[in-house]
């Protein structure tokens, strides 16, 4: 059975981007969540098998205090990708203990590499 993957992006291009990575890794993916609410929101509807988190989002609450209210609630995998290389803020991701934090300048099949093993 093909795993569904949650995507919680704010920008929508990227967003459209990885959606599209998703399908031809051969998961299938949530709707795209651009907030912390709609991500929340998702996990409850959606039932997703992991979720892409961006560290980075617009609003109240970054990926990572998303990540954290997730993870009190389900116990789903979560891969960080993002575009900082700040210490304190990739420190307080790994604190949340994801699965990997993936560099958003990577290679998308880093992407799939990683849900792959989760998968495995």
């Amino acid at each position: 059975m093909k795993k569904k993957i949650l995507i919680v992006e704010d920008e929508i291009l990227i967003g459209m981007m990885l959606t599209e990575n998703i399908k031809d890794f051969g998961f299938i993916p949530c709707e795209v969540a651009t907030s912390a609410e709609e991500a929340l929101e998702a996990v409850k509807t959606e039932l997703p098998d992991a979720i892409l988190m961006d560290i980075s989002l617009s609003g109240n609450m970054d990926g990572i205090e998303t990540a954290k209210r997730i993870k009190q609630k389900k116990d789903i995998p979560i891969l960080f990708f993002t575009g900082y290389q700040d210490t304190q803020l990739l420190e307080r991701a790994a604190a949340t203990n994801p699965f990997a934090i993936l560099d958003k300048l990577g290679p998308p099949e880093a992407i799939k590499e990683a849900l792959d093993e989760i998968f495995s």
